[in-house]
């Protein structure tokens, strides 16, 4: 399959295609398709199973003549469907972001940011911190563009949210709920996928139960991440690591932190929950071959629903033994909550995280009573989940909600106004609690 060399010489970047005889030779592609991230037409596509080649339906050369800058939908066309699916593994990514209202996603939906405004690149290299890959071409933070200290007035909060910034992610604050937008897949069960009788039964979301081809899922929508210290780094379990899942489930990504270390400040995270096949006797993960090669394919799953052929082959084609055993295992999944920034006025309340700010006396605890400032209203100014609900979103059960966050769980004595802060610092006048 050929064009014409001058409508469009991809080369200019991508040195691994072949330009041979004044053609462009499709079959000779080694790196990613330009197509994939330039295309304006909306109509290029690749064929599922020919390993990332285009649809033969697509006109190629009209393509090509009408390149031009990437978009939240090219960028999309990938990203919004990691896991097979739209918002399967993506807490705070999927088609809603397209065209978001504000309260979605205030870049986005408020200000029509494209994906390059944050993930800015140079030279074909695109700034970016997955959670399930290592970072190659550089990360970046919030803090590139709203520095460290993000929040510009000069009265009590902003002073106080700055100091919680060398603490606290912004999302932490800024994304209290993930999946707002469009249900996310929160666990996902292989070992019930074969039964062809089932009929799958659609969540209170709208979202299906099951798929004989996937097995057996559960949904959630706004719901509220689980929160960890985060140092910048993720540990991994990478394909022929042994592991030993009689303690408990496996995390095949989980981030690095502690709440001893400085570096690490507290995010969120969406846990993607499963259960997925591990050889019993090599003790990895198994990589099965799902998607049929062709009409005469007689190991893809999703054609005979054969688990041992689907690991044979799959293993074989992974460059690793299979036993010929298996069983299914627990894993977890960490993804960051990263996207789906709401606007200011919807960060989390300062009594959503701290229950000693809920009663009569709120900031006033440590600063002087002044008639001048509300301490009510600053402590309660946050998050209206009654609002949410109203709007549609699942959060009734969060209406009301304090220690947010889950002080305990990250390591603290309980409410660090009280208790103490990480490094034991306390307001004048205060002693942490033994």
């Amino acid at each position: 399959m050929s064009i014409a060399s001058n409508e469009a010489r991809c080369t200019s970047c991508h040195a691994g295609y072949g330009w041979k005889d004044n053609t462009f030779d499709f079959t000779d592609m080694t790196r990613i398709d330009c197509l994939v991230c330039h295309d304006t037409t909306g109509t290029y596509k690749k064929t599922p199973t020919a390993a990332g080649m285009p649809d033969p339906a697509v006109d190629l050369v009209a393509v090509a003549k009408r390149v031009g800058p990437t978009s939240r939908k090219t960028c999309g066309d990938c990203h919004f469907n990691g896991g097979g699916g739209e918002a399967v593994k993506h807490a705070d990514l999927s088609r809603q972001l397209l065209e978001p209202d504000r309260s979605c996603d205030v870049h986005m939906g408020g200000y029509d940011f494209n994906c390059v405004e944050c993930h800015r690149t140079r030279n074909h290299k695109i700034a970016g911190r997955s959670s399930s890959a290592p970072v190659v071409e550089g990360g970046f933070s919030c803090e590139a563009c709203h520095t460290n200290k993000p929040h510009h007035g000069d009265d009590l909060l902003d002073h106080h949210l700055n100091k919680h910034s060398d603490n606290i992610a912004c999302t932490t604050c800024h994304a209290p709920v993930y999946a707002k937008c469009k249900p996310t897949k929160v666990f996902w069960d292989w070992s019930k996928a074969g039964d062809k009788e089932r009929r799958p039964q659609k969540d209170k979301h709208g979202m299906p139960d099951y798929d004989p081809k996937k097995g057996e899922f559960v949904w959630k929508e706004s719901a509220k991440p689980v929160y960890t210290w985060y140092g910048g780094f993720m540990k991994r379990v990478f394909l022929g690591d042994r592991l030993d899942w009689t303690r408990g489930e496996i995390n095949i990504s989980a981030p690095v932190g502690s709440i001893n270390d400085p570096n690490s400040k507290i995010a969120p995270f969406k846990i993607m929950r499963g259960i997925q096949a591990a050889d019993a006797e090599h003790k990895y993960l198994l990589v099965p071959h799902l998607f049929p090669r062709d009409k005469n394919d007689k190991t893809a799953y999703w054609k005979h629903y054969d688990w041992q052929k689907s690991f044979s082959d799959g293993m074989q084609a992974a460059g690793f033994k299979y036993s010929g055993k298996y069983e299914w295992i627990r894993t977890n999944m960490y993804w960051g909550v990263q996207h789906e920034v709401m606007p200011a006025e919807m960060a989390l309340s300062c009594v959503q995280c701290h229950e000693s700010l809920k009663g009569e006396r709120t900031c006033n605890r440590c600063h002087q009573d002044n008639r001048d400032v509300d301490f009510n209203a600053i402590a309660h100014k946050g998050t209206d989940f009654s609002y949410m609900a109203s709007k549609g979103r699942d959060v009734s059960h969060l209406v009301g909600t304090t220690d947010y966050i889950d002080f305990k769980a990250l390591g603290y004595k309980g409410d660090p106004i009280i208790t103490g802060g990480r490094f034991k610092r306390l307001p004048m006048g205060y002693k942490a609690e033994k």
